[in-house]
């Protein structure tokens, strides 16, 4: 018979949040810069996409038994770019390093599990490439962002987070205005130094016993895409970039092997989605748009300490593209395969909260022959899982 959670208070000897930590992290980018002439056209992306690393330093202050506050500085070096090739010749623009100072605000859901938002400033660079002569240029603009980081073992934490970055326009020509969006979804590991500091009574975190059972869930976050569209030997553009908002629903069944923390399971997924671009010349318009979704994955996890459980995944997935314009409308479903990773972590026993990203790789199709496309897009999402069965347990404080 399964066996209600019991509530505890464990004080935490020689352990607190209050520290500076150091680390590492990489993930994938993408980029959407709006392009526009005043009072004459606009064009709401050109798409980039590619890796990203870096490293980061801070400091953390627990103020009280679930509330962290602290700030940190990060580098990163990317290779996020966008190519135009025409018969031969090409041109690209790559975002290629970027610096930030943020806060950050944590909330713990268990006593080595945090969850938090973190927004500051930020300074990127871009170096533009045609036909061998280059020019950089510098943004700057705002962060936002959040993630989860957990307790991996001694001094050791890892983190998943995605951070969003709202640069201010700039003009390397008069009259023509870029503004640049980015958004990164990465993971990472730390080393907390010094992790004494003022100790604060810890709490009754949830766990199961087993994760073995049935979930079903709500999803939602921001997406990006980056099309690239081509004709064999004459053009090629990568790529057409969109974003937006996108939510929906979830479901799966997870087992837990006997005896092991390795959790292997199957889920399904499928958004409504607002990402897409549009183009505009005085009073004529037209977008392209992904609206709907779907995908089905395997996923990989394993626990930790009975409440948290970082994850990969790999599947199928399927989205509805949407051309809109004066001249004429279409619309095809592209599909390709998915991979992503995630964090899932308990609220109550049987209640998760994840935060994940899943990277598509769409698959190439015709337009109108010669002409092709492919979309590869990216998405960051939160996720609330109601999770049926699995024993519960007691709380055991990992120290």
């Amino acid at each position: 018979m399964p066996r209600s959670p019991v509530a505890a208070t464990v004080v935490a000897d020689g352990f607190s949040w209050t520290a500076l930590y150091g680390g590492l992290h990489a993930g994938h980018g993408f980029s959407n810069t709006s392009i526009s002439v005043p009072g004459l056209a606009s064009f709401s992306g050109v798409g980039a996409n590619g890796w990203v690393i870096g490293g980061k330093i801070g400091a953390d202050w627990q103020m009280a038994q679930r509330f962290v506050i602290g700030a940190l500085i990060e580098g990163d070096l990317s290779r996020i770019d966008t190519t135009l090739g025409i018969v031969g010749l090409t041109a690209k623009i790559s975002a290629d390093r970027r610096w930030a100072v943020r806060g950050r605000a944590g909330y713990l859901l268990t006593p080595e599990t945090m969850v938090y938002a973190t927004a500051g400033w930020s300074q990127g660079h871009a170096t533009v490439s045609v036909l061998g002569n280059s020019l950089g240029l510098t943004t700057n603009g705002w962060q936002v962002g959040g993630g989860v980081e957990t307790r991996i073992a001694g001094n050791w934490f890892a983190h998943a987070e995605y951070v969003h970055t709202f640069t201010n326009a700039i003009s390397p020509i008069p009259g023509l205005s870029l503004r640049p969006q980015v958004g990164t979804a990465r993971a990472g590991v730390t080393y907390r130094f010094g992790m004494g500091g003022s100790q604060q009574a810890a709490f009754a975190a949830p766990r199961r016993g087993d994760w073995t059972g049935f979930h079903v869930g709500v999803q939602g976050g921001y997406a990006f895409a980056n099309t690239t569209i081509s004709v064999p030997g004459l053009f090629s553009l990568r790529g057409l970039g969109a974003q937006g908002i996108f939510g929906g629903v979830l479901g799966g069944y997870d087992h837990q092997f006997a005896g092991t923390s390795v959790v292997l399971g199957l889920e399904a997924d499928a958004s409504l989605s607002a990402a897409k671009t549009t183009l505009t010349a005085g009073p004529i318009g037209a977008s392209l748009a992904g609206d709907w979704d779907v995908g089905v994955r395997a996923r990989l996890g394993y626990v930790l300490g009975g409440s948290v459980m970082p994850y990969v995944s790999a599947g199928y997935g399927f989205t509805h593209v949407k051309l809109t314009s004066p001249v004429f409308n279409a619309s095809d479903v592209t599909h390709g395969f998915q991979l992503g990773g995630g964090v899932e972590t308990l609220i109550t026993p049987n209640l998760s909260l994840r935060a994940e990203y899943i990277h598509s790789f769409g698959t190439t199709r015709d337009v109108i022959a010669p002409l092709r496309y492919r979309v590869e897009s990216g998405r960051a999402r939160l996720g609330l899982s109601w999770k049926f069965g699995g024993e519960t347990a007691a709380v055991v404080a990992r120290y």
